[in-house]
């Protein structure tokens, strides 16, 4: 590593609602797995394409759990994403138009 790299994965204290969010995207979750499960017979297994993301939203969320209250950005980005996939899934499942969320920054 050359002495000129710099490090941009940096702890930050989390505020309040990105701890939240990150509660609400483990409860639903566990929710869209088990109506999947329900509606369709088949466990809901994640994309290729996220398995950074959950990486790096679960390391988060251990991290929370263990009473450290700190994420870096890309954890809170993967987070939203995982969010936004949660989001198309649950309304694919359900014959709903997908929508967007809007992130309030």
């Amino acid at each position: 590593m050359s002495k000129n790299h710099i490090h941009f994965n940096i702890l930050f204290p989390s505020t309040l609602d990105n701890i939240e969010l990150s509660k609400a995207v483990q409860d639903r979750f566990v929710e869209l797995c088990g109506a999947h499960l329900r509606i369709t017979g088949n466990h809901l297994v994640p994309p290729a394409s996220l398995d950074v993301d959950m990486k790096r939203w679960r390391e988060m969320a251990v991290r929370h759990a263990s009473g450290n209250m700190q994420n870096t950005e890309a954890e809170l980005r993967s987070v939203k994403t995982i969010a936004q996939w949660l989001v198309d899934t649950n309304l694919a499942l359900r014959n709903q138009k997908l929508k967007k969320v809007e992130w309030k920054d």
